[in-house]
């Protein structure tokens, strides 16, 4: 009776650890592959379940490299990253879909 207590116990302190572990804040870069040359301006905002999380937002001048980047620390889940791209004066807008499971690079094509 008492080791099947035991491996309860220790049943449920490893689920709570798996849980606690999933809430737990990842580190993400989060790489814009902007596309295009000349004077750009991007505007990132992450949101997760209709909720803004970050904001970024990059000017990129005459020759600038065509990728920007930015590391957050978000936790697991599904998240909405709202762009508007600024290109000579015109802004163009759009949305992009990230899951983040794990910690690492995630690129985010961005065409102009």
């Amino acid at each position: 009776m008492k080791g099947l207590v035991r491996l309860l116990f220790l049943a449920g302190a490893v689920g709570i650890g798996l849980f606690l572990l999933r809430a737990a804040p990842r580190d993400v870069t989060l790489v814009y592959a902007v596309g295009g040359s000349g004077g750009r301006a991007l505007e990132v905002a992450v949101e997760k379940g209709g909720e803004a999380i970050r904001r970024a937002e990059f000017h990129l001048g005459e020759g600038a490299p065509a990728q920007v980047s930015h590391r957050v620390r978000l936790t697991d889940g599904e998240y909405v990253l709202h762009l508007t791209l600024k290109v000579d004066g015109a802004s163009r807008r759009m949305e992009r879909s990230i899951t983040v499971s794990e910690s690492g690079t995630i690129v985010i094509p961005i065409e102009p």
